[in-house]
């Protein structure tokens, strides 16, 4: 007695090979930012780059900031209190001056990821 073959299970190579064609056939060729993002008009598009790129800057000019902030951890500034105050004001500042300076390169590789997740590149 010969037994049905189970649906759904090729019993070949040229079969699988079909199937997996018409699989990728049938798989989505575009992520949804993608598709979201061909519908924006190029203003729109311009918008959201710039605003990501701002984003981005921010991002690398507090990770600056941080960083510098360990780094002057233990450095008196004198005054006490107003002291810690100024010596937090200026890690900002200088985590801002130092990305308008060109930064230390993160802010461009955030802001590619950024891009391609938003479907913009």
């Amino acid at each position: 007695m010969n037994a049905a073959p189970i649906t759904g299970v090729p019993s070949n190579a040229a079969q699988a090979a079909a199937i997996t064609a018409a699989q990728a056939a049938l798989a989505p060729t575009q992520t949804a930012a993608q598709a979201r993002s061909a519908l924006l008009t190029p203003q729109q598009r311009a918008a959201m780059t710039d605003r990501i790129a701002v984003s981005a800057k921010a991002f690398e000019a507090s990770f600056i900031s941080v960083m510098m902030g360990s780094m002057f951890k233990d450095v008196d500034m004198g005054g006490g209190q107003g002291g810690e105050a100024f010596k937090s004001v200026m890690m900002d500042a200088s985590g801002k001056k130092i990305v308008a300076g060109g930064g230390i390169g993160m802010a461009r590789q955030v802001q590619a990821e950024m891009l391609k997740i938003q479907g913009l590149t």
